[in-house]
């Protein structure tokens, strides 16, 4: 059985993947936020203008119609900070008080608690747009600091390995570059960090003797190597917020045909984390000089993922990863040097995203 997994459509994914695609996800993202809010004010004050206030049942109507006028303020605050939500009470004063002028005009006792409700309105922005951004700072300084531990331990882990220093730090950045090439969302695209970073922890469990030897593993010390995957998700798998991570850890040795382990998996079986991290190890691992191996250049180790395109390697990841020009690889390479700075990168979904920008 496997250990949750995606089925996605990969015929889906760009075929020009030399371009961010996520650019116009977010846009479109922030768009269907500003048509939602949009959509519920002129409801709401379309309603408010059409109700009568005759009847004592519908003077009710009307005054509960007013006070949902705070729904698309407190939607704006949400997703927009302090900005979005002035911006939106702005809107709702304009419509507000055509309303007071052309249907109250002259009823003075009335007019005064419509003024109070518009002051409550712009009370009510201020609020949650401080509040909001405050509770967005003190949840991204939660994520800084988880990310800062997660890169402290893989590092010290990468040391242990004299020859793979920052190795899981380059594959983070090739793995969430190859994600977002293939239009995962920036919450897969968070596991998928996380799970980049942690791929190798099982192997604290495996003996250095077996772990640093410089020539070919023997039979049984090949099933001890084996285990860490599996060793990986144990140690992982009780924190909440790296539980679906775990599934990636857990599977990141299958192979598209079937023939890796711990489970055998193969094909669309495999998590799409799983098969979008195969490649990006892969490639800093043939890009690296190894015991058993002598690093390769960029077109080398190329060749040698597309050779493995269909039996190790799901073939769309494949085709997406060499649309992507060696530039931007050793770009992110580049960006990962010296692996010992302690400044951690946000994980995606966590960097703060300017109001005013699309």
């Amino acid at each position: 059985m496997a250990v949750g997994h995606h089925t996605e459509d990969m015929s889906a994914f760009p075929r020009n993947s030399g371009h961010k695609t996520w650019g116009p996800r977010l846009r479109s993202t922030r768009s269907a936020r500003v048509l939602l809010i949009a959509i519920c004010l002129l409801a709401v004050m379309v309603a408010h203008w059409t109700v009568p206030v005759a009847w004592h049942f519908w003077h009710v109507v009307h005054i509960i119609l007013r006070k949902l006028l705070f729904v698309p303020v407190v939607l704006a605050a949400i997703w927009f900070d302090l900005r979005g939500a002035l911006y939106v009470a702005g809107m709702v004063t304009a419509l507000y008080l055509m309303h007071v002028y052309f249907q109250w005009a002259g009823a003075y006792g009335e007019n005064i608690n419509q003024i109070g409700e518009v002051a409550t309105v712009w009370l009510t922005a201020i609020l949650a747009g401080v509040l909001v951004g405050r509770e967005k700072g003190v949840l991204r300084k939660l994520a800084c600091t988880h990310e800062g531990a997660l890169v402290a331990l893989v590092s010290a882990l990468d040391a242990r390995e004299h020859n793979t220093q920052a190795h899981s730090l380059r594959v983070r950045a090739y793995a969430v570059r190859l994600g977002r090439e293939i239009r995962m969302s920036e919450a897969e695209l968070a596991i998928l960090a996380q799970a980049a970073l942690l791929h190798d922890v099982g192997k604290i469990g495996v003996r250095d003797d077996i772990l640093l030897k410089p020539g070919p593993l023997n039979p049984e010390e090949w099933q001890s190597m084996r285990e860490h995957p599996s060793i990986g998700r144990k140690i992982i798998e009780p924190c909440d917020f790296l539980r679906e991570a775990a599934r990636i850890v857990y599977t990141h040795h299958e192979r598209f045909d079937g023939t890796g382990y711990p489970q055998g998996l193969g094909g669309a079986a495999i998590p799409l984390g799983a098969r979008v991290f195969a490649v990006a190890d892969a490639l800093d691992a043939l890009m690296s000089d190894r015991p058993y191996q002598a690093e390769l250049s960029f077109a080398e180790a190329k060749s040698r993922i597309l050779a493995d395109s269909g039996t190790a390697f799901d073939p769309e990841v494949v085709r997406v990863f060499v649309a992507i020009p060696e530039e931007a690889w050793n770009q992110l390479r580049q960006e990962c040097e010296p692996w010992s700075n302690l400044t951690p990168t946000p994980l995606p979904g966590t960097e703060p995203k300017p109001v005013s920008q699309s």
